[in-house]
């Protein structure tokens, strides 16, 4: 059996990637950085390693911000595309292993395969969104954030 592969891209499709085997976890993150980072209300993020994940075109138009900003206070690096400012993966130097991907820059639909495992930063949550049934915490335990 062969590993499964996704595709995903920017906006622009100037910045290509692709993301071997299946996600460790997923999670729905509703602290006010991502919030801000994609514009979105939370985001739906695949959390990988990060040896499984490889940029295939434009690796010199990402670009990293570093925002050290975040709840706990931990720096997590946001990745994006500099030409059309999609929000394209964060990774964190406390766990360098590891990676999320918004999974909305993939090129398949993969909610009918891939659930929320958890939801994070649940004091943010819109009060109006529905019940996911899974975790709701304020941490990402995986990777201590």
């Amino acid at each position: 059996d062969s590993p499964s592969r996704r595709t995903g891209s920017c906006l622009c499709g100037q910045i290509s990637y692709e993301i071997t085997g299946e996600p460790l976890f997923s999670a729905l993150c509703h602290c006010v950085n991502c919030k801000k980072w994609s514009g979105t209300s939370f985001v739906w993020y695949a959390f990988v390693k990060s040896d499984h994940i490889r940029v295939a075109k434009g690796e010199n138009l990402l670009k990293t911000y570093k925002d050290s900003a975040t709840i706990r206070g931990n720096t997590v690096h946001r990745q994006f595309c500099s030409n059309c400012g999609c929000s394209l993966m964060v990774t964190f130097p406390k766990s360098p292993e590891m990676l999320g991907v918004p999974l909305g820059g993939l090129d398949e639909d993969v909610s009918k395969i891939w659930k929320p495992t958890e939801e994070v930063f649940c004091k943010g949550r819109l009060k109006w969104l529905p019940d996911m049934g899974c975790r709701c915490s304020e941490t990402v335990p995986e990777l201590d954030l």
